[in-house]
């Protein structure tokens, strides 16, 4: 008899220092890319991962989601053994279950949330360089934090948008923002129904330059309220960025 098909949900951290984003492209190296060769090379077939939304060259993540359909008698547990130990180092399946027919790693998801990390002291930090953004300037975290505040909600975000993304509609639901600085690192952390292409990296970009003083923190409702790119800060690096938990409707 001919194996079963079934869809498995795949739980995925990577570092994303030596990758040019997850999606597949002619010019780079991709998670994708990777991920599907050590498919091919499991089960025999040739399989295509669907993420829950592209990560940005660079970019890391921690939960990233994806989804495959796969008629493979590899049982469940090997397979997962068997892929992470194909895969390189700086990607790892961190679990694999079978889901229902129905779901879909990016249009079953409901939000997701992003962490970004500042290192904020004197000198960088060689052992976290790849993974944070370094600012000398001492940064005012109560403006930051209250800039922050003001894009909570639902809000039209395109001053917050890569002029080159494309997306139906800008607007988006930010439900949570927070901002906390422990040691010489800043975090900011984004909970949000969806984002738009580079839209951490902009907000980020925006309330650092608060943060050293080029602006007041009122500033950010009317960047917020313009719908201008060129109204908001620069964009933060990519490196600094975790895609750290996708939500999906309890089962």
């Amino acid at each position: 008899m001919p194996a079963k098909l079934q869809k498995l949900k795949l739980t995925i951290a990577y570092d994303g220092s030596a990758y040019h984003g997850w999606q597949i492209q002619p010019n780079g190296i991709t998670v994708q890319e990777t991920l599907q060769q050590a498919l091919v090379t499991m089960t025999g077939e040739s399989l295509t991962v669907y993420g829950s939304g592209r990560t940005d060259a660079g970019v890391h993540a921690w939960g990233q989601v994806a989804h495959i359909k796969t008629v493979t008698a590899i049982p469940l547990t090997g397979l997962w053994r068997g892929l992470n130990a194909l895969l390189p180092d700086d990607i790892v399946i961190r679990s694999l279950e079978v889901v229902a027919a129905d779901f879909h790693a990016r249009k079953s998801a409901r939000a997701k949330t992003y962490l970004y990390r500042i290192d904020n002291g004197l000198q960088p930090n060689p052992l976290t360089r790849l993974y944070s953004w370094h600012i000398r300037k001492p940064l005012d975290v109560s403006a930051i934090s209250k800039a922050a505040a003001l894009l909570q909600g639902t809000h039209d975000f395109l001053s917050f948008k890569a002029a080159d993304g494309e997306t139906k509609t800008s607007v988006r639901t930010i439900n949570n923002i927070r901002v906390w600085k422990r040691g010489r690192y800043l975090f900011i952390m984004i909970k949000a129904n969806g984002f738009l292409k580079n839209m951490v990296r902009i907000i980020v970009g925006t309330l650092m330059g608060i943060g050293a003083g080029k602006s007041d923190w009122q500033s950010l409702a009317a960047i917020l309220a313009v719908k201008d790119r060129r109204m908001a800060g620069i964009t933060a690096p990519a490196k600094g960025l975790i895609l750290r938990t996708v939500y999906y409707p309890s089962v």
